[in-house]
């Protein structure tokens, strides 16, 4: 999501300024990345409309965020400075296929897959699904990959998360909803 223009610009200026409610609770249900976890096993959070599920499965966060709509979501993990830093997981379904992509915080303003900037694919597995109007990515990284355009997730420390969505099925479309949040792995 390479910000080209003025309008996407100011929303990033208002992403930096925006606090929000976020909610933090225990998840109902999940079948994240095609595995059935225990209805109380994924702690949620919700900002605004996103909804981001996880649980710590040993060596790895086992995860899912969603957002209305059949467009893309994403969640990016300890940004340094508003985009730059994160380590984002991005996902679409796009002609009935899952697209999901492991990508780094180039800039304030972009972020490019891991691969292209000389990381890994560090994503275990994914799904993509939309569901009554709800578009979900589910997936499974390690809390600590080794790759430097990742970031290092340990249970009890705090994680600065951001969201964004998009309306298109195209993760490279600018985003047009955006949030923020910080949260303590537990």
């Amino acid at each position: 999501m390479i910000l080209k223009s003025i309008p996407c610009l100011l929303a990033l200026i208002c992403f930096s300024a925006y606090s929000g409610d976020t909610a933090i609770s225990k998840a109902t249900e999940s079948t994240a990345t095609g595995t059935t976890y225990a209805k109380t096993d994924f702690t949620t959070v919700k900002e605004g409309k996103f909804v981001f599920s996880y649980k710590i499965d040993g060596p790895d966060l086992v995860a899912e965020v969603s957002y209305p709509g059949a467009g893309w979501v994403a969640v990016g993990f300890n940004p340094t400075s508003m985009m730059k830093g994160a380590n984002f997981i991005i996902g679409a379904l796009v002609d009935g296929k899952s697209v999901v992509s492991d990508e780094f915080g180039d800039t304030k303003y972009s972020h490019k897959p891991d691969t292209a900037l000389g990381g890994k694919n560090s994503i275990i597995k994914s799904k993509c699904w939309v569901d009554k109007g709800v578009l979900t990515v589910s997936f499974t990284i390690p809390l600590n990959s080794g790759d430097d355009k990742d970031v290092v997730l340990e249970k009890g420390k705090k994680v600065k998360l951001i969201f964004a969505e998009g309306k298109k099925p195209d993760i490279r479309s600018i985003h047009s909803v955006i949030g923020k949040t910080t949260i303590t792995l537990e």
